[in-house]
């Protein structure tokens, strides 16, 4: 309904997050670069807390976008 009245090239709204309709406010990008920091060297438990629809499991779809082939979760 919505890609074909506002010409969307895909579904605006999907139950899996999708990262790449993700919009980084200056908190999301601090919060995806210490996880970036902490997977990269080696720091242990990580944890994102947050309240209800404040994109933690979109943040942690991003990460895993972002991070090397060769790292391994």
């Amino acid at each position: 309904m919505y890609t074909k009245f506002y010409g969307f090239s895909h579904k605006p709204f999907e139950l899996i997050p999708n990262p790449d309709v993700m919009y980084l406010s200056e908190t999301h990008q601090e919060a995806l670069s210490v996880l970036l920091y902490g997977v990269y060297n080696r720091k242990g438990f990580l944890q994102i807390s947050g309240d209800v629809g404040t994109g933690k499991s979109t943040l942690v779809q991003a990460l895993l976008q972002k991070l090397a082939r060769n790292v391994h979760l």
